[in-house]
C-alpha cells in the first residue's frame, strides 16, 4: 500500500535542490572626466577667425583694384612717330604678370617711336616705343622691290630679320666673282602689291651695304630670305 506524502516530505524536497545562485547588481556608470576649458586656444582660434577675414576682404580688394593705363587707339607702323590722337586711356585690373605704361605717363610717350608695329586695341608697353628715329644711326632705309618669285610667299612683317641675295641672270649680269655677298637687313615696312606682281619692301641696310642694294634692287636683281621673326 502507498504511504501518502505529507507537507514534511515536499518541504524535504524542496530543501534538496540546488540553491540560485544571486544575479549581482549592475554598476553604477561611472561619470566621464570633465574637459577644462584652456582660454588661449579659444583666443588664438577667434584671432585665426579674424585674420581669415581680413586677408579675404583685402585679396578682393587687391584683386578688384583698376588702374589706368595706355592703350592704341590707331595703328602706327614701326618707325613712325607716335601722336597723342593714336593713344587712349583705359581701365585695367591691377596685374603684376602685365607691364602697360601708366596713363600718367602717356606725355612721355608722345614723339617717340614704334619700334614694332602698333595695333589698335593693344596695351602699350615700354618695349614698344625707342626714342630713336629710323634710321638709327650707321644704317640706311633703302627700299627693295621685288617680284614675287624672288620673296617668300609667307607675307613679311615688320622688324623681321632676312637676307638681301644678288640675282645671277643666265647670260649676263654681274659676274660670280665679283657679285656682292648676301646682306643683312631689317623689315621695317611691306609695301602694297603692284600690277605686275611685285611689291616693294622698305629695310634697313648696314651704311655700307646701302649703295649697292639700291643698285641692285633698281635692276631687279635681289631676292629676300626670311631668316628670322623679329
Amino acid at each position: 500500500m502507498a504511504r501518502k506524502r505529507g507537507p514534511v516530505d515536499v518541504v524535504d524536497r524542496v530543501s534538496d535542490a540546488a540553491p540560485v545562485p544571486a544575479q549581482p547588481a549592475p554598476a553604477a556608470a561611472l561619470p566621464g572626466p570633465r574637459r577644462r576649458r584652456q582660454p588661449k586656444f579659444i583666443a588664438l582660434a577667434v584671432v585665426l577667425v579674424l585674420l581669415g577675414g581680413l586677408g579675404a576682404v583685402y585679396l578682393v580688394s587687391a584683386l578688384g583694384q583698376q588702374v589706368s593705363v595706355v592703350a592704341v587707339a590707331s595703328q602706327v607702323t614701326y618707325g613712325d612717330p607716335i601722336a597723342r590722337e593714336d593713344l587712349v586711356e583705359v581701365q585695367l585690373t591691377a596685374d603684376p604678370a602685365l607691364q602697360p605704361i601708366p596713363w600718367s605717363d602717356v606725355d612721355s610717350i608722345v614723339g617717340m617711336f614704334a619700334a614694332t608695329d602698333l595695333l589698335p586695341g593693344s596695351l602699350l608697353t615700354r618695349d614698344h616705343v625707342t626714342g630713336n628715329q629710323l634710321p638709327p644711326e650707321g644704317m640706311q632705309l633703302v627700299g627693295v622691290g621685288v617680284p614675287m618669285a624672288q620673296r617668300p610667299a609667307t607675307p613679311l612683317l615688320a622688324r623681321d630679320e632676312v637676307l638681301l641675295v644678288p640675282v645671277v641672270l643666265a647670260g649676263g649680269g654681274a659676274e660670280a666673282d665679283g657679285q656682292p655677298s648676301p646682306m643683312e637687313a631689317t623689315v621695317v615696312r611691306v609695301g602694297p602689291v603692284d600690277l605686275a606682281g611685285a611689291r616693294v619692301v622698305d629695310v634697313l641696310v648696314d651704311g655700307s651695304d646701302g649703295p649697292t642694294v639700291a643698285g641692285l634692287s633698281a635692276g631687279g636683281l635681289l631676292s629676300i630670305i626670311l631668316v628670322s621673326r623679329g
